[in-house]
């Protein structure tokens, strides 16, 4: 017994020191997370020197908590740090934020430089090493850390296909852009091979007056493949569809929305203007709601009205199985005028528009009666017809309107539009039906 008393009395004493080690990191730590962050902070790195959290928690209190930032002191606590955790990138990231705070950028980049090194697949220390990079005017190596972070950005979540993060490269994309100025060859470069990071950098040309470059992109673009790289083809179409129609570009527009569609609808009458003439698909903005606000693409647009109720009948038809239906049984508090459709055509061009219309109830005052409008998509005061619809057709009645456009005119909107009805009388509720709409370049016979 006597001779295993040494043994025993050093297993004790290691115990001891342990279990005191163990307390000592339990109030550190608890300090910490419970305690008041600049007295804890210290009375924390007292009880545990050596722990890398309790160092790096009091070094975060010193940068961004006290007032005024005690950038040098939480640098010398990142510093031991990194010595007591050198593997752990997350200290390296820090220490290089800290750095950068006070203004030693070439410390700045070793630390982060570190980070990388120690997690080459995560995003934050190449995204920091890039900004920072860039700053010094090391455009290069920005780019490379850049393109690497934006690769990084998608955070997989056990998805198949992880979509890279689009505010990250947008981001990127105006960092650069801010340092270099719009020069594509280096958007290019800080662009991954990857088509949703395509999809991103046509959407950021676009929106900073580089169309013709994006749309130089997007037609190398496939319309379907993976469901990350769908997505991303999708939001940049309805965003071309917007930007071109608002800058008058109606014709390729229609060459976005064709594409766009081309995996959603078959092929319809080339020779008709219309989409969608019989309303015998829900309009693709049932689909996707964004292309509601603002009104875009080359479908109906079917908004609601809190009075008057429109739906898809299929009890009555001109041809096929439906036909728009309007019943106007409350008195409106506003016109009617939540459907329509975008149409491109060309200027200085003569039109026919013809239609199928019935009407039940409808007043014959001409303040009351709906109509069919067309307007100039972009300015409506340039050029606007009606075609008013019929008070008392009870059966299908063919409706045309031929016109020429302006010069200046590269879309229509076609819209129905009825006045507002302030008395219904309930025994006759005002209602009509419209089918088969078409649009074409007329040509006399």
């Amino acid at each position: 017994m006597l001779k295993r008393l040494p043994l025993l009395i050093a297993v004790l004493a290691l115990a001891g020191w342990a279990g005191n080690f163990t307390i000592k990191n339990f109030l550190a730590v608890s300090l910490i997370a419970y305690g008041q962050p600049g007295e804890s902070s210290d009375a924390a790195v007292g009880y545990a020197p050596a722990n890398a959290e309790v160092l790096a928690a009091r070094a975060r209190y010193l940068l961004y908590r006290a007032d005024p930032p005690r950038t040098d002191e939480a640098i010398a606590d990142l510093q031991k740090t990194t010595t007591v955790s050198p593997r752990d990138y997350r200290y390296w990231l820090e220490l290089g934020k800290a750095y950068n705070a006070n203004g030693q950028a070439q410390q700045a980049e070793a630390s982060l430089q570190n980070a990388v090194e120690l997690a080459p697949k995560y995003f934050e220390p190449r995204w920091a090493l890039a900004n920072l990079q860039l700053r010094a005017g090391q455009v290069e190596q920005s780019v490379a850390q850049f393109r690497a972070a934006i690769s990084l950005s998608g955070g997989g979540y056990g998805e198949v296909s992880p979509r890279l993060n689009r505010n990250v490269t947008l981001n990127a994309f105006n960092a650069v852009t801010g340092a270099v100025g719009m020069n594509l060859d280096v958007l290019r470069r800080t662009t991954p091979a990857d088509n949703a990071a395509k999809a991103y950098l046509a959407e950021f040309l676009a929106a900073h007056d580089a169309m013709d470059q994006a749309l130089e992109i997007w037609r190398q673009l496939p319309a379907n493949g993976l469901e990350a790289d769908a997505l991303s083809y999708r939001d940049l179409a309805i965003h071309l569809l917007r930007e071109l129609q608002s800058k008058n570009r109606f014709s390729e527009a229609k060459e976005v929305w064709t594409k766009f569609t081309s995996t959603e609808r078959s092929p319809e009458d080339a020779n008709n203007l219309i989409t969608n003439p019989g309303f015998e698909l829900p309009p693709l903005s049932e689909k996707y709601d964004a292309l509601l606000d603002p009104p875009s693409g080359f479908d109906w647009i079917m908004l609601r009205h809190p009075e008057v109720r429109a739906d898809r009948d299929s009890n009555a038809s001109h041809s096929g199985a439906k036909a728009l239906h309007l019943v106007f049984a409350a008195s409106m508090n506003s016109t009617f005028q939540q459907i329509s459709q975008l149409v491109s055509v060309d200027p200085s061009r003569q039109y026919r528009l013809s239609y199928f219309a019935k009407t039940q109830n409808i007043s014959s005052l001409p303040s009351e009666s709906p109509f069919i409008e067309i307007t100039d998509a972009v300015n409506p005061t340039l050029f606007a017809l009606r075609s008013v619809l019929p008070n008392a057709a009870p059966g299908w009645n063919a409706q045309t309107l031929t016109f020429t456009t302006p010069e200046n005119t590269h879309g229509l909107r076609v819209k129905i539009h009825a006045p507002q009805l302030k008395t219904i009388d309930h025994t006759r509720i005002a209602e009509l039906w419209l089918d088969d709409f078409s649009l074409s370049q007329y040509r006399e016979q």
